[in-house]
């Protein structure tokens, strides 16, 4: 709980914002938004109701922002950012399309990124796993987007269990 949709007022996504919420499947040759979370009931998820059709709540006209209250990290230790998550799409995405997770402190770190393809991409939960440590004793946020930025296309985005570990 606590992240911010649109934190800087600049998304510019006419639908599919993210929103935190028990998401319903949609399926498109193939499954596009997942129905069930990694753990619990919510995932953040680009528009988490399926629509009669498969395109009514996916991500369209732009990108779609989600940010992390503030987090203190510790100045010692290995520090992991780990996240389950998806970026699915159809055959009319286009590299223009992205799912992104950055790291916002001091710096700004873009830690994952997809871009779309022509390929037909169907929703499955996959673990990002990124070493933090440059950011040891910052206060952080963590910042995800989605975008379907060019011709209209089915764009979905799902994340879930969003933590940071430290290691000695």
């Amino acid at each position: 709980t606590g992240w911010t949709t649109n934190p800087a007022g600049t998304d510019t996504a006419t639908t599919g914002a993210w929103e935190r919420g028990d998401p319903e499947t949609t399926t498109s040759s193939g499954t596009k938004q997942l129905g069930t979370t990694v753990s619990g009931t919510n995932d953040l998820v680009t528009g988490r109701l399926a629509g009669a059709a498969a395109g009514d709540f996916d991500v369209d006209g732009g990108t779609t922002t989600v940010r992390s209250p503030a987090i203190t990290l510790p100045s010692t230790g290995t520090l992991t950012l780990s996240f389950s998550y998806y970026f699915a799409h159809g055959t009319n995405s286009s590299s223009a399309d992205f799912f992104r997770v950055k790291v916002i402190g001091s710096t700004t770190s873009t830690v994952l990124e997809e871009l779309g393809s022509t390929l037909n991409d169907d929703a499955a939960w996959a673990t990002g796993s990124v070493n933090i440590t440059s950011f040891a004793g910052q206060t952080v946020r963590i910042q995800i987007e989605a975008a379907d930025a060019s011709t209209a296309s089915l764009v979905e985005a799902g994340v879930d269990d969003v933590k940071i570990v430290q290691q000695p």
